[in-house]
């Protein structure tokens, strides 16, 4: 008990999606993941700033993948001697850009499976160790 205590912060900052979200997409996603991260009790106002930088990623990944998907992969450019040549589209680095951020914060926040089954884990260990200091090594 007094480990998950010293890891749980308030959370009276993480009630409401701050207003230095980037747009209503962002503030949208806060309000989605925000309800199920305090039911399962990881996430406090210490995350604030990881959680906030997820859903801005999100955003931007939002709004890269919807102008991607009004163009084509490939754009044509001009080399510095004058001559067409066919190229990525730069929105492609852009979408894959703010991917990686939202797993990057994601993984922090307790998004992902992977950062869930580690805190379920430690949850257990401590459960066991609770009635192992009770009723001894049965």
């Amino acid at each position: 008990m007094l480990e998950e205590q010293a890891i749980l912060t308030g959370d009276e900052d993480i009630q409401k999606p701050p207003a230095w979200l980037i747009d209503s997409v962002a503030k949208s996603e806060y309000k989605r993941v925000i309800k199920d991260l305090k039911n399962i009790k990881i996430i406090g106002n210490l995350d604030l700033s990881n959680l906030c930088g997820y859903c801005n990623a999100y955003s931007m990944y939002r709004k890269a993948t919807k102008d991607l998907s009004k163009g084509d992969l490939i754009v044509k450019k001009i080399s510095a001697s004058g001559s067409e040549y066919d190229a990525e589209n730069p929105l492609i680095m852009i979408q894959k850009k703010y991917a990686e951020e939202m797993r990057k914060f994601a993984s922090l926040c307790g998004l992902t499976i992977d950062s869930r089954l580690k805190a379920a884990t430690i949850k257990i260990d401590k459960v066991e160790n609770e009635i192992e200091d009770e009723f001894g090594d049965i």
